[in-house]
Formats: C-alpha cells, structure tokens, sequence
C-alpha cells in the first residue's frame, strides 16, 4: 500500500511542484488556475495530477467556492 502511494506521488515532474506547493501552503485553498500559475504548469497537466492526488488521498475536493 505504501510503495503504491510513493509511486503514486513521485513519478512526475509536476506532481513535486504541485507536492511542493502544498507542502508550503498547507493551510490554503486553491483553484486550478491558481495552482497553474504558481507552479508554472499547464493548467491540464495540473488537472491531471491534482486527480491523482487526490485519488490517492493526498488532498480533498472543496465543492463549494470561497466567497
């Protein structure tokens, strides 16, 4: 299970930059674009990624916008 995570979390580029950003950001709640941006990803890519994290459980969805 652990090793599956790993793998899950490290094979990508992107993913360390996005795992970085959240890593500094703990506290926050960010959209794509905003993710995007500052990790200076394509915003698809960073979609992506952000699905494998959260498929593993990395992070959590916020279905309702911060007004």
């Amino acid at each position: 299970m652990a090793s599956q995570i790993f793998e899950e979390l490290f094979d990508s580029k992107a993913r360390v930059k996005i795992l970085k950003f959240f890593f500094r950001n703990e506290t926050g709640f960010f959209d794509l674009p905003t993710i995007s941006k500052r990790v200076q990803e394509r915003g698809p890519l960073v979609k992506k990624e952000l699905f494998r994290l959260l498929k593993v459980g990395f992070i959590q969805k916020r279905n309702k916008p911060i007004k």
